[in-house]
């Protein structure tokens, strides 16, 4: 019922139906049912007729409008009746003569109970409060909050009365009412509520949250007692404030900001969920976000407990009620469990304070961290444990320390920031290092892991990893901090033993973070001695194979190895030709190859031209098994491998990459279904080769292979080769334009005759086939083909060319302009199909106006000329803000106007 009187008041308030408004406020102004109806009404109004916004129902612009302004004409009435019935209820909820207001001293219009300082009033009061209105009346509120002007419409008051039941969670009878109230604050914020008493209200908020926070605080049944959407809510409300208004209120003398923090440290470290608890360091991120650097001493004994309430927070010996619970198995769709996100959030946490002080952090975490190492050095000697309570103080100290040694791996790029005190820090971090690279030497002699039972052994293992990876972190500052060489060469050494064969395999974790480690020194650190030398045997059998390794781990071998080989190139070309000799077949060895070329793809151009000379022969081979039929069922492997090659290394070929291109045009005609993707990544790197210039490169067969052979297939099935297909089209127009226009030689005459004729018919099948793009439902072909367009057009003029205007112009305005009326994945980029439009009609705006769109709008099917012509005159303002909002509400009543032509309502006016 509601929906129907709303649909009739879209077309008919106010001249046919002038009481529509005024009893959906009467409404709201009766009590139950009655009241409810109004609520509902309300609510639907707001949706389908408060803004001027997509509801999926076609209005002319007029109207649309119309509709929006009567609605704030009403608003004041409707806000009143709402807040009438909050603050009615309110008044049953608790006192009907609420104690003093924590706000006094501040303007007030809306007295309210005191709800938590009565909550034992609350459970023995009036049980007749109808809490579907309530929840419904601050749902309808949020919608409007959504879209009205708040600073003009919104009341402080309302605010406040809002927030009131938001409050109100500790009740369970009113767990709906509090979300909602919280809801409705969080959504003020979110669109940055500020009227002109903005400090007031600001203040107001304040005091509410401060008594909500120390009401949770002090009775700890109240904090167990409110649901988790709640306090997440709450997690979500206060990280708005701290952003919005936290800075402001500083300079106001009623606001108490260590209060403040005092009652959020409380709330954060008091929540009973590690998922809340997560949510809360979000607030405490904001805030840190919201400081200047001078501001830190004043907030740093605030900031200093966070930094030690979260390294409690994570460790077992503080907290292990908590953290046994979180799962370390399952992963979410980020691919972290549990464990890990929340890991991840407190150490992010202490980061971010460490930005501010990092010598203090630093210092903090590593007198933590030099404790459990002890505990650490003693359990490594092989020392077996018997007693379970001391093999489970032992264990939580393990994973303790590998939490730790996570930390101090991140905190290394604030440490090394830091301005004053260097010295200090640099002594800081390398004594760290000397610490860790001393127990990796002893770990990778003494293997703890192999001495002791399953927990200890998976916690050993954790642990190595984790310091493995620290000391990866660290050797980019290692020269920095002063670290001797020798030390760099004891970690290499201590990385080594898990990257050669034993009898009895090593862990994969500890193999691939021994792998990373060895990359980190390849990349960061000047070795005096010898590489080769250094590798022994490693060196040896990655000549042979790493197979021994898992596929993962291997890659990040290859690459440490090529790294480090790079000084001495001969070694660099041996490890690459043993490594490419096709002997195992493509499939197995090509992919390999494929992962280094990516690694490599951004090194510097001596490397890449080392690299292309030890490659060379096994790009060689592959090209002769691409155009072998034999090795069809690899076409796969050798696609992606001669993608690679191109993307890293194309200046490096030389004229084989013209040689490739050529079979790679060849190979692309052949009739296959393309399963694999292989047609598409021989038209990538055909790509590649014409944006890398020269003439090598023959445009006339590459537009033959797009017309001809790519485009034909690159149907709604295979959308990647359409992509492929429109981008090397666009590569060619934007990076060979001047091949569709020759001039004779050393004439800077355009050519005639036969040839010109070709190469103009050329460039109107590329632009046939770029303007077929901007039909497309696919988004990713739509966006390729108008940041064509906007290329040509600022790189070569395209609109001004006279073949454009002349033949191309009105078919391309028609389809952008009768587009932007679509929903769907095409309103993504209506922005950027409006700035084609205006830069196209831009050309000669009297000819768009006065002949292009009177012709459009004529031939429009099921529009008819009464509209078509009333339409017609569109304003002739030129600037991009006014032609986009024109242009849309063009199409708005043309579409408007062709539902009610298909409707038979041809006598609906506008």
């Amino acid at each position: 019922m509601a929906a129907l009187l709303v649909a009739i008041a879209r077309y008919d308030w106010p001249h046919l139906y002038p009481d529509f408004f005024s009893n959906i406020v009467e409404l709201l102004k009766c009590d139950g049912h009655q009241c409810i109806v109004g609520l509902v009404l309300a609510q639907a109004a707001s949706e389908e007729l408060g803004a001027a916004r997509d509801t999926g129902v076609l209005l002319p612009s007029a109207r649309r409008s119309q509709l929006e302004r009567l609605m704030l004409k009403g608003m004041p009435q409707m806000l009143n009746a709402l807040s009438a019935i909050l603050e009615k209820n309110a008044q049953k909820e608790g006192q009907s003569n609420p104690p003093p207001s924590p706000t006094s001293g501040l303007p007030q219009s809306s007295a309210l109970p005191d709800l938590l300082a009565n909550a034992h009033d609350v459970h023995s009061g009036d049980r007749a409060l109808n809490m579907d209105i309530v929840v419904k009346c601050l749902t309808t509120l949020q919608h409007l909050f959504s879209w009205l002007p708040l600073s003009s419409h919104v009341p402080p008051s309302l605010v406040t009365t809002v927030f009131y039941w938001g409050s109100v969670a500790t009740q369970s009878q009113s767990v709906e009412a509090a979300l909602a109230g919280l809801g409705g604050v969080c959504e003020l914020l979110y669109r940055r509520y500020a009227p002109p008493s903005s400090a007031a209200t600001a203040l107001r908020l304040h005091h509410c949250s401060l008594r909500l926070l120390r009401h949770l605080a002090h009775h700890n049944t109240h904090m167990h007692r409110a649901p988790i959407d709640y306090l997440n809510k709450l997690a979500e409300f206060l990280k708005l404030f701290v952003s919005l208004h936290f800075k402001r209120l500083e300079a106001e003398p009623e606001f108490d900001a260590i209060e403040f923090l005092s009652y959020l440290f409380q709330y954060t470290f008091q929540v009973p969920k590690c998922s809340t608890f997560v949510n809360c360091l979000d607030i405490w991120i904001q805030f840190i976000d919201v400081l200047k650097p001078e501001d830190t001493s004043k907030y740093w004994e605030a900031l200093q407990a966070l930094v030690n309430g979260v390294l409690n927070k994570i460790q077992f010996q503080h907290n292990k009620a908590q953290l046994q619970h979180l799962d370390n198995d399952v992963c979410d769709d980020d691919g972290e469990t549990e464990w890990q996100t929340f890991l991840k959030h407190c150490i992010e946490c202490i980061a971010r304070v460490a930005d501010l002080a990092p010598l203090d952090v630093f210092t903090a975490v590593m007198e933590r961290w030099q404790c459990l190492a002890g505990v650490h050095a003693r359990s490594s000697v092989g020392v077996r444990v018997s007693a379970p309570a001391e093999a489970d103080r032992l264990l939580a100290a393990l994973l303790d320390l590998a939490t730790l040694t996570r930390l101090l791996g991140r905190l290394a790029p604030a440490l090394l920031a830091e301005s004053d005190g260097s010295s200090a820090a640099c002594a800081a971090g390398a004594a760290l290092v000397e610490r860790c690279a001393s127990s990796l030497s002893g770990a990778a002699l003494t293997r703890p892991h192999r001495t002791h039972g399953p927990p200890l052994a998976s916690a050993h293992i954790a642990l190595q990893a984790e310091m493995f990876a620290c000391m990866g972190a660290w050797c980019c500052y290692a020269s920095e901090c002063g670290v001797p060489l020798r030390t760099m060469d004891s970690l290499l050494a201590a990385a080594l033993p898990f990257l050669v064969p034993h009898e009895q395999p090593e862990p994969p974790l500890l193999c691939h973070a021994a792998a990373h480690l060895l990359l980190s020194l390849s990349k960061n650190v000047k070795f005096t001695t010898d590489p080769i030398m250094m590798l022994g045997d490693l060196y040896n059998h990655a000549q042979r194979s790493l197979h021994y390794l898992e596929p993962k781990t291997g890659s990040v071998v290859r690459e440490a190895l090529v790294c480090l080989s790079l000084c001495r190139p001969e070694a660099a070309r041996g490890l690459l030709g043993a490594w490419g000799s096709l002997n195992g077949g493509p499939s197995a060895v090509l992919p390999p190859l494929t992962e280094l070329l990516h690694a490599f793809a951004g090194a510097s151009t001596h490397s890449k031209k080392i690299i292309a000379e030890g490659i060379s022969s096994a790009a060689e081979s592959a090209l002769r098994m691409l155009c072998d039929p034999v090795y069809s069922t690899s076409e796969s492997e050798i696609t992606d491998f001669f993608l690679a090659l191109f993307t890293a290394l194309l200046p490096q070929l030389g004229s084989f990459a013209y040689t490739a291109i050529d079979v790679f045009l060849e190979v692309a005609q052949r009739e296959t279904g393309d399963s694999s993707g292989s047609l598409e990544r021989l038209v990538e790197c055909v790509r590649l080769g014409v944006e890398a210039g020269g003439g090598g490169v023959r445009v006339t067969a590459v537009l033959e292979l797009l017309q001809i052979h790519v485009l034909p297939r690159a149907t709604h099935h295979s959308p990647a080769l359409a992509r492929a297909a429109h981008r090397l089209l666009a590569s060619v127009l934007v990076h060979r334009w001047r091949y569709f226009f020759p001039t004779g030689p050393g004439s800077g005459v355009g050519v005639e005759g036969a040839e010109g004729a070709r190469r103009s018919d050329e460039l109107r099948g590329a632009l046939t086939a770029l303007g077929g793009a901007l039909l497309s439902q696919d988004i990713d072909l739509l966006r390729i083909a108008l940041n064509t367009l906007d290329v040509l057009n600022t790189k070569w003029k395209l609109y001004h060319k006279a073949l454009f205007r002349s033949e191309f112009m009105g078919e391309f305005l028609s389809v952008l302009v009768s587009g932007l009326s679509e929903g769907g994945a095409r309103a993504l980029l209506r922005d950027e199909a409006v700035s084609a439009a205006h830069a196209m009609a831009v050309v000669d705006f009297n000819a768009f106006r006065h002949a292009f769109l009177p012709h459009f709008l004529r031939s429009m099917p099921g529009l008819d000329q009464q509209h078509a012509q009333m339409l017609a005159d569109f304003p002739p303002d030129t600037d991009l803000p006014t032609f986009t909002q024109n242009i849309l509400k063009l199409m708005n009543d043309v579409n408007c106007y062709r539902a009610y032509q298909s409707l038979g309502c041809n006598e609906m006016g506008p």
